[in-house]
């Protein structure tokens, strides 16, 4: 079974970091990214289907512990290739930082075999890809966050009334 290896260190805590993991993740899996820092996570046998292209990928999260972990188990089928990808992401907490460290291994079944190094490369470059996504989406919701605090005071008393419970909660 191929394995890959791929590290990134970021200047954020540990859980903005796993925060935006779980956007990253979500944007090509089971919903659109967005731009917060509180998303809920992922329960582990959540099962989920995307194409794109003509690849179509199809996972399940084996295990999410915030925030240190999230294993998924995916098949990619891109017809007569078919490929089973299990990516692990673990972060580790530094000093000021967070070390992310994403392990991807893979079996390739059927023709897929015969095309060993474009389905290298090709899992190589989404790892990385993800890996990369991370320092943007960490900047981007944390100028969400400091222009939160703003927009929450412009609010009128009589408008914020309309706010659902559950809203009201989260925030």
């Amino acid at each position: 079974m191929p394995r890959q290896r791929h590290e990134t260190r970021l200047d954020a805590p540990i859980t903005n970091v796993f925060s935006a993991l779980i956007d990253v993740v979500a944007r090509g899996r089971w919903g659109a990214g967005r731009i917060v820092l509180d998303a809920p996570q992922p329960r582990p046998g959540c099962e989920y289907a995307q194409q794109r292209r003509t690849v179509l990928r199809r996972g399940k999260v084996l295990e999410c512990l915030r925030p240190v972990k999230l294993t998924l188990e995916e098949t990619l089928l891109d017809r007569p290739c078919r490929v089973q990808l299990r990516l692990k992401w673990r972060l580790e907490p530094l000093e000021t930082s967070a070390c992310v460290l994403l392990e991807a291994s893979y079996t390739l079944n059927g023709a897929a075999s015969l095309r060993r190094r474009h389905w290298d490369e090709r899992i190589h470059g989404h790892c990385t890809r993800m890996l990369g996504a991370l320092r943007p989406q960490i900047a981007a919701a944390q100028r969400a966050l400091r222009v939160a605090p703003q927009v929450r005071a412009a609010t009128p008393m009589h408008e914020q009334w309309f706010i659902s419970p559950a809203r009201a909660r989260r925030n």
